[in-house]
């Protein structure tokens, strides 16, 4: 199973600069991580910070237990659908008919 993934979330992010998108998905643009978490603040949501590879790292503007959750979700259901490959064994011997090998 994949490792759990740790999200950096409110005055666990030590950048000075990141890239914030909204609730809704609009992006905010590049702004210092003050402003940031004020802004989180103000909507009474979390500072999440989403891809901390970018440049600037992407934070998100969300309800960090609602996006816990369906990202247990998502993991829980793609665990789900994930296919088994069976490994089939045959016996080949001297007296293998032809229909034996079309199985």
């Amino acid at each position: 199973m994949a490792e759990k993934e740790q999200f950096q979330i409110n005055e666990q992010i030590t950048d000075k600069e990141v890239r914030v998108i909204s609730q809704d998905g609009e992006q905010l643009g590049v702004m210092p991580i003050e402003k940031a978490y004020k802004c989180a603040e103000v909507a009474g949501l979390d500072l999440v910070k989403i891809s901390p590879n970018a440049n600037p790292p992407v934070c998100k503007i969300i309800d960090y237990g609602k996006f816990k959750f369906d990202n247990l979700k998502k993991l829980k259901e793609a665990k789900k659908n994930q296919k088994t490959v069976e490994m089939k064994e045959i016996w080949l011997s001297m007296t293998i008919d032809v229909g034996d090998l079309n199985v």
